[in-house]
């Protein structure tokens, strides 16, 4: 199997030889996968330039690629195929890109031998490795709808039949909760979110944990589970209050940015008041400069 896509990349630079390499963030033990890469000539009478890609976790054989001439300002490319020891453990190794070539300066009676090495890491996974990353408003009113939002990344081989759902013990939910995702690549990711309200009819406000699970599977059919919470503090919204519930808590003190309709109410009667003032005193002036005789 031959993964295609290219999400890392390892540039090599020379005086005289660009080389930029590009792979896979994941990569399986035990099968192929294709490493590209593009080289590129920055001086004149660059020739008998050799790639080679080499490490001990490797198996494959085909990681060496050659080429006899390339003009200035030139680009070639290739692809390796390799593939990681089946035996290999789960987590990153080391590979090592050498160039050698030939360049023949102005003052030099023969083409001169150059070569440079760089390392770089590949990461090696026998399994979906799937994470979230949640963003929730930590205070609710009790059946109003709030958002959880999230997002689910792949760091391992990809994955399929992707379920994640909410759920608590400490308060019943309502709308929206569950998402579905056929499958899902090596080193993607994808956004949900979910869409739910708590009881109309709560009594008391209630600290509630919302669990968030996932469960995927793997190309064995091999089932894999993922889990994750947020609190919510649910609470009844008072008649007088609008705005959001999502306050903050100052020691055991909660402080919501809702406002009172009495205190609206309140601050426009207070700021007609100031305006009237204000106009009665612009009148007053203007009634003392027009009584004054010099």
């Amino acid at each position: 199997m031959f993964v295609p896509a290219y999400a890392l990349q390892t540039n090599m630079l020379d005086p005289n030889l660009q080389v930029t390499l590009e792979y896979p963030d994941v990569v399986r033990p035990g099968e192929k996968f294709v490493l590209s890469s593009i080289i590129k000539a920055t001086a004149d009478q660059v020739s008998n330039i050799t790639l080679s890609i080499s490490s001990p976790e490797f198996s494959s054989i085909n990681n060496t690629f050659s080429l006899t001439k390339l003009a200035k300002d030139s680009t070639f490319g290739n692809n390796f195929e390799l593939a990681p020891r089946e035996d290999m453990p789960d987590g990153e190794f080391v590979a090592n890109a050498e160039i050698t070539y030939f360049v023949k300066g102005m003052f030099d009676t023969n083409p001169v031998k150059d070569t440079f090495v760089q390392a770089f890491h590949l990461n090696a996974q026998s399994s979906p490795i799937l994470s979230f990353d949640i963003q929730s408003p930590s205070n609710a009113f009790s059946g109003e709808p709030f958002s959880i939002k999230g997002t689910i990344k792949n760091q391992g081989v990809k994955a399929h039949d992707v379920q994640v759902v909410v759920s608590s013990q400490d308060i019943n939910l309502e709308g929206k909760k569950s998402f579905l995702l056929s499958s899902l690549d090596a080193g993607k990711s994808s956004d949900f979110e979910f869409l739910v309200n708590t009881p109309k009819d709560l009594d008391i406000p209630v600290h509630a944990v919302i669990h968030v699970n996932g469960t995927y599977t793997d190309d064995l059919n091999r089932s894999h589970s993922i889990q994750d919470s947020v609190n919510i503090f649910a609470r009844q919204r008072g008649m007088l209050e609008i705005g959001d519930a999502n306050g903050i808590w100052l020691g055991t003190f909660f402080i919501a940015p809702v406002v009172g309709v009495g205190t609206i109410v309140s601050s426009a009667i207070g700021f007609f008041i100031f305006l009237w003032h204000f106009k009665n005193r612009k009148k007053q002036k203007k009634g003392k400069k027009s009584g004054h005789h010099p």
